[in-house]
């Protein structure tokens, strides 16, 4: 005979509220619910290669944020940043409100490298490309 699995819905006489809501978030990410974030918009009027991808987005329910930076002299893309050259680094506003481990490049549409050149704080990551021409997606952990 198959077991149910366990709502923790049904378990709200039992639990304190901080406790229902800690067990009914841990249901949810043992039920595959994990995004690194939501894509809230694309770039539909561009063209060639980044024709239809996604620049925008929405924080998912991970402990980070991604970001797009499109290519230096782009526009219309809706991508919150571009690169200014290469090996300048860009301010980025992260929101994470801590410091972050780092980052990883997500998605691009060229070879490229991505690289630090300032220590990151609660707000703010500086990054520099090795080639400005390059679109990328960021996500910052």
């Amino acid at each position: 005979m198959a077991r149910e699995g366990i709502n923790p819905s049904n378990l709200v006489q039992h639990l304190t509220k901080p406790v229902l809501t800690w067990v009914q978030g841990v249901h949810k990410i043992l039920n595959g619910a994990v995004d690194m974030g939501l894509a809230k918009g694309n770039a539909p009027t561009s063209a060639g290669i980044n024709a239809g991808v996604y620049t925008q987005f929405d924080k998912g329910n991970s402990s980070g944020v991604l970001i797009r930076v499109a290519a230096q002299g782009v526009t219309n893309t809706g991508a919150p940043y571009n690169w200014a050259a290469v090996n300048v680094g860009i301010v980025i506003n992260h929101g994470l409100l801590r410091q972050p481990i780092g980052f990883k490049i997500v998605d691009k549409d060229k070879t490229v490298d991505i690289y630090r050149t300032a220590a990151p704080d609660k707000d703010q990551i500086t990054v520099a490309p090795t080639d400005n021409t390059a679109s990328v997606t960021l996500y910052v952990f």
